[in-house]
C-alpha cells in the first residue's frame, strides 16, 4: 500500500513539475532573450528539463556547462534571468520589485558597465533595488541612494 501511495506522490509531483516548466520555462526564455542580447552578441541557454536550473550555454558556437563559467558570468546569468522573471510578472500584471544583493560583486569592468545598462533599460519599466558595500563601483548605475544611519532613541520627552 505505501509503495501504491508513493508512486501516486512521485507521478503527482512529476505532473507538477511539468505544468511549472511549461507555465514559466518557456515565457522566461522569451522574456530572457532579449536580456541576453543586451549582454552577449551570439548567446543561447539551455535549461534542464527535472531541475529546470541552467544546464549549458552556447556561445558564439560554442557550448560549455554553467558549472564551468566564471562566477561573474553565472552571477550575470542570474541577474538577468531575476529580471526575466520580474518581467514576466509585470506582463501579467503582477509588477515586483527585483532586488538585487551585493550583485555582480564578480564582474569585470567592461561587463558590469553593460550589466548597468541592462539594469537601466529594465528600471524605465520596473523598480529595481539594489544593495551593495562597493558603492564607487555602483556609483554609476545612479537611481535614488540612501545612506544608513545609526539608530538613535527618539527623546522620551
Amino acid at each position: 500500500m505505501e509503495a501504491a501511495v508513493l508512486k501516486q506522490l512521485t507521478s503527482a509531483l512529476e505532473t507538477a513539475r511539468s505544468e511549472a516548466r511549461d507555465l514559466y520555462l518557456k515565457p522566461v526564455m522569451a522574456e530572457l532573450r532579449p536580456l541576453l542580447g543586451l549582454l552577449f552578441d551570439d548567446v543561447a541557454i539551455t535549461f534542464d528539463e527535472k531541475t529546470l536550473l541552467p544546464q549549458t550555454i552556447l556561445r558564439n558556437g560554442q557550448e560549455e556547462d554553467v558549472e564551468r563559467l566564471s562566477g561573474g558570468m553565472r552571477e550575470q546569468l542570474s541577474v538577468l534571468t531575476r529580471l526575466a522573471f520580474a518581467r514576466l510578472l509585470a506582463r501579467d500584471g503582477r509588477p515586483a520589485p527585483v532586488i538585487l544583493d551585493d550583485a555582480l560583486v564578480y564582474s569585470d569592468d567592461d561587463r558590469i558597465e553593460k550589466m548597468f545598462d541592462a539594469l537601466h533599460r529594465q528600471a524605465k519599466d520596473q523598480q529595481i533595488i539594489v544593495f551593495s558595500c562597493r558603492q564607487r563601483a555602483f556609483q554609476k548605475l545612479g537611481g535614488h541612494a540612501l545612506q544608513m544611519t545609526d539608530w538613535r532613541p527618539s527623546d522620551p520627552t
